[in-house]
């Protein structure tokens, strides 16, 4: 082996050389391909999404009962399901009829039961929000579903919480104004101002500002048919769960967790087509009128 003057080592001539370095090929590249490579890199970008179809005839009847079961929901269904199930054996087996696991038990299985009652509900407030926003925006079904973050999902929950506070405030001036022994006004209060105050935060941006709220409250003279059947159904749907609950819990409560938990998944993921078909329905309205026919 040979050394040259700068030092560097050079391998020696052979067809057994197996460092010898050969010359790079040129690639051998058609014109017609980059011409065309460039001419689509030159274009704007746009969406590949197809446009929303076209609104329904019956907006709060069409597509609604039968939601939870479309293909896109039906995984998000099952996983809100088994969570409120866990959920509900986990609190029958602490306070059921004849749990008897003591002070000690309670303590220990207390904590999990709420981990796992603050989870189920938190991911089912994730994908409630998110179908509230996609069926506004027009869409009958639901691609983009919550990610697997607990973390996103206990936002939700303290976000809806919130505005369930807020509401449970206007249910509580219904009591005091009614002075009944009763709590019935305080739930029917806090029944008629949940879903006044979730459009009023989902107009301000996630935040809650009171008048963000105006518009709604017209809208419910505009529109008070669809609000009509948006009550009309709600109240349906809680009559139902709550009816099968009560008589279940009398006869065989430990069986209601297996039918009440997905049942009331149902519930909740209809409860929010609802109110994400009267979101479009009040963003429709106030397209379709005048800035100067608006009222004041």
């Amino acid at each position: 082996m040979s050394i040259p003057e700068n030092g560097s080592q050079t391998a020696p001539d052979g067809d057994d050389d197996l460092y010898r370095v050969s010359e790079p090929v040129e690639p051998q590249v058609r014109p017609e391909f980059v011409e065309r490579y460039m001419r689509q890199a030159e274009q704007r970008r746009t969406s590949a999404a197809e446009e929303p179809p076209p609104p329904p005839r019956w907006p709060m009847v069409s597509g609604v009962f039968t939601f939870p079961w479309y293909p896109q929901t039906l995984a998000s269904w099952v996983f809100i399901s088994l969570g409120l199930i866990v959920t509900g054996l986990m609190v029958m087996f602490l306070w059921g009829p004849g749990a008897a696991i003591g002070l000690l038990g309670v303590r220990l299985l207390g904590p999990p039961t709420c981990a796992a009652a603050v989870l189920s509900f938190s991911y089912a407030f994730a994908c409630c929000l998110t179908i509230i926003e996609e069926t506004s925006n027009g869409w009958d079904a639901v691609d983009d579903w919550p990610e697997m973050n607990w973390k996103e999902w206990v936002w939700s929950f303290g976000h809806v919480m919130a505005l369930l506070l807020q509401a449970g405030l206007v249910g509580l001036a219904l009591q005091l104004v009614t002075s009944s022994d009763s709590r019935w006004p305080t739930v029917l209060g806090t029944f008629l101002a949940f879903p006044i105050v979730l459009l009023g935060a989902l107009a301000a941006g996630g935040a809650w500002v009171p008048l963000s709220i105006l518009p709604v409250l017209r809208s419910m003279v505009l529109l008070w048919r669809a609000w009509g059947m948006f009550y009309l159904e709600a109240t349906a749907m809680a009559a139902v769960w709550m009816t099968l609950t009560v008589a279940g819990l009398r006869r065989s409560p430990w069986l209601v967790p297996l039918y009440s938990g997905p049942l009331l998944a149902a519930v909740m993921l209809i409860y929010a087509r609802l109110v994400g078909r009267l979101a479009g329905c009040i963003a429709a309205e106030m397209e379709s009128r005048p800035e100067d026919e608006s009222p004041p």
